[in-house]
C-alpha cells in the first residue's frame, strides 16, 4: 500500500478480485470491446484487458471507491497502453541515437531484416484486400488507404464526397462483420 491514510479511500485486491470474477456476461462484452479501442498500440486486446485485471487484483493498482469496476478497469488500459507508448519512444529515440552511432561505425543494417518487415507488411495487406471480398470499390478504397493516399485524392478518385463516403461505410461495414466473426472464435 501506498499511505495509511488512503486505505479507506481503495478497494483491497481482495475486494477487486471478487468483484472482477463476478461481472456479468454483458459487463465483460464491454470490457473486450474497450480493451480492442484501447489497445491502438499493441494491438493485443486481450493482453491489455488481463494486465489490467492482473495488476487490479494483484494491488499494483488500487481502486478507487469512487469508481465502479468498469470504469477502473478502463482508466488501468489506458494507463498501460499510454505508458507502453511512452517506453516505446523513448526506446525508439534511443535506438534512433545507436543506429546513428552504428552508422558511423560503418555497420550497415541487417538487409534480410528489411526483407522480413517488407514480406510482413505485404502479406497484411494481400490479407486486407481479400477480406474485401468480390467488392471491387471497397478493393479500390482499401488500396489507397495503404498507399497513404489523402482523403482529397481518395474523393476524387471515386469522383465526388457522397460516393466515397458510400463506398467508406460499406468497407467500415465489412470490418465490423470480420471483428464479429473474428470475436466469436
Amino acid at each position: 500500500m501506498k499511505d495509511d491514510k488512503d486505505v479507506g479511500k481503495f478497494y483491497t485486491p481482495e475486494d477487486a478480485t471478487e468483484t472482477i470474477r463476478s461481472l456479468s456476461a454483458e459487463q465483460k462484452r464491454r470490457l473486450a470491446a474497450v480493451a480492442r479501442r484501447r489497445a491502438w498500440f499493441s494491438g493485443d486486446h486481450e493482453g491489455l484487458l488481463w494486465e489490467a485485471i492482473a495488476s487490479t487484483a494483484t494491488g499494483r493498482r488500487r481502486w478507487n471507491r469512487s469508481v465502479d469496476i468498469m470504469r477502473h478497469l478502463d482508466l488501468a488500459m489506458r494507463s498501460i497502453n499510454w505508458n507502453a507508448a511512452k517506453r516505446s519512444k523513448v526506446a525508439a529515440d534511443n535506438s534512433e541515437e545507436i543506429s546513428t552511432r552504428d552508422e558511423w561505425r560503418d555497420e550497415a543494417p541487417s538487409s534480410e531484416a528489411a526483407l522480413e518487415v517488407q514480406e510482413e507488411v505485404e502479406e497484411q495487406h494481400a490479407k486486407a484486400i481479400e477480406l474485401c471480398g468480390d467488392d471491387w470499390e471497397v478493393k479500390l478504397l482499401v488500396e489507397g488507404l495503404l498507399n497513404n493516399s489523402t482523403p482529397e485524392e481518395l474523393v476524387e478518385l471515386f469522383g465526388d464526397k457522397t460516393s466515397y463516403e458510400t463506398v467508406r461505410k460499406r468497407m467500415n461495414r465489412r470490418i465490423k462483420k470480420y471483428r464479429a466473426q473474428d470475436d466469436s472464435k
